[in-house]
């Protein structure tokens, strides 16, 4: 999937606030959160603006070195992005777990392209959530489709945040 599609999937994580938590002023940056963590997961990508924004960490870090959809979407590096999104409590209480659904929204889409994800990394065996005939290339229109209905729900969430729309899910 395209950069602007994990973001705004990962954007969507901040539907976990709107259900777990009542609303305050704050929730306006959980979509940000969400969106953000989904674009790391590929740091281990040169062409990914993630990548082009870090570089001159990532070569310091040699994190360079690591295989696209290797470490970086595996079930071994989600302690580290669970301790991470720890230092996310001052900002806003959800903000920590908003921050993990989103950077695994992104390995999970990734498990519907056609080359997989190294899931148990450091195994080197690539796995995809469905069988090949079914997977999605990057670009193509089911990423396009994907794009526009997370777009939809993050419309739909900063409208409800705004007051415009009202729909009590707690009843």
């Amino acid at each position: 999937m395209t950069g602007k599609t994990h973001f705004v999937v990962g954007a969507n994580t901040a539907w976990i606030a709107y259900l777990l938590l009542p609303q305050d002023l704050l929730f306006i940056i959980l979509p940000l959160i969400g969106g953000f963590a989904a674009l790391l997961p590929d740091l281990d990508n040169r062409h990914a603006t993630i990548h082009q924004w870090t570089k001159g960490l990532l070569r310091l870090l040699l994190i360079d070195r690591v295989r696209h959809r290797s470490l970086f979407h595996s079930l071994i590096i989600l302690p580290v992005v669970i301790f991470v999104s720890s230092f996310l409590f001052p900002i806003h209480l959800i903000a920590p777990v908003v921050f993990v659904f989103g950077y695994a929204s992104h390995p999970f889409i990734d498990g519907f392209n056609p080359q997989g994800c190294e899931y148990l990394y450091p195994w080197g065996r690539n796995f995809r959530l469905i069988p090949k005939f079914l997977c999605v290339d990057t670009g193509g229109w089911v990423d396009h489709l994907l794009f526009f209905m997370a777009s939809m729900g993050i419309i739909a969430y900063l409208l409800m945040y705004s007051g415009f729309i009202r729909i009590d899910l707690m009843q």
